[in-house]
């Protein structure tokens, strides 16, 4: 992938526009380039264990850094929503998280949840062989060998799975009275009881969510919405 200026770089990265022309160009992966956050960045601008970028890829391709469990040597990673950052060595655990007009950021999370995440249904379709297979928001391909397992799943629904070894822990259907976490949108970054969810009635109409945040009600598009827990979160949010 070619070079990326930082005037033209997301805003939700922590750099400065005029320290340098040019910043880490994410590798294509899991999530888009304009929603993810290079790893290079995170081990010399966030979690500042290198003063520069020689020094953070040394650490990487060490494999110091371990990704959902894995350990990444690739410094263009672009690490994304819900991923799990883990660095054995301090014992320190980190989630990709929205926060509210700030974007995507690491938030801290204790041990007990760095072995799992959560991950968005995006696309469910039968392939050869009679199976069942869904797509995560992060690219993972689930196949249900089970077709009525696979059938009980539907897009926009939530997946709590294992990391690294991806199995199942937990489904959370998208419906009134789950909790919910705005992951698109000027509102991105607000969580809160799903209230209300309106299907569109007339095309080009988009079905819509009411959420009730701590900022009192918000409504926004129902695909920029994740269920992210029953009556309470399943993860740690940020305050």
């Amino acid at each position: 992938m070619g070079h990326l200026k930082r005037l033209a770089a997301p805003p939700h990265l922590k750099i400065s526009v005029k320290e340098a022309v040019f910043t880490v160009c994410p590798s294509p992966g899991p999530h888009p380039k304009y929603e993810c956050i290079p790893l290079l960045l995170i081990v010399r601008d966030y979690l500042k264990y290198a003063e520069r970028a020689e020094e953070a890829r040394k650490i990487i391709k060490a494999g110091k850094i371990l990704v959902d469990g894995r350990p990444i040597k690739d410094y263009k990673f672009p690490v994304g929503l819900m991923d799990v950052i883990s660095i054995p060595e301090t014992g320190e655990n980190f989630r990709i998280l929205p926060i509210y007009r700030r974007g995507l950021d690491l938030v801290e999370i204790p041990e007990e949840e760095s072995g799992f995440k959560l991950g968005k249904i995006i696309r469910k379709m039968h392939i050869p062989g009679g199976y069942i297979q869904i797509t995560l928001h992060d690219g993972r391909n689930i196949r249900f060998e089970d077709v009525d397992e696979g059938r009980k799943l539907y897009t926009k629904d939530t997946l709590k799975i294992s990391i690294p070894s991806q199995t199942i822990l937990g489904h959370l259907k998208l419906e009134e009275g789950k909790y919910g976490l705005l992951i698109k949108g000027p509102k991105q970054g607000l969580h809160g009881k799903i209230i209300e969810i309106r299907k569109g009635v007339v095309y080009p109409a988009k079905p819509l969510v009411k959420l009730q945040t701590q900022q009192g009600e918000v409504i926004s598009i129902l695909d920029y919405v994740m269920v992210i827990g029953e009556e309470e979160p399943w993860i740690k949010l940020p305050q």
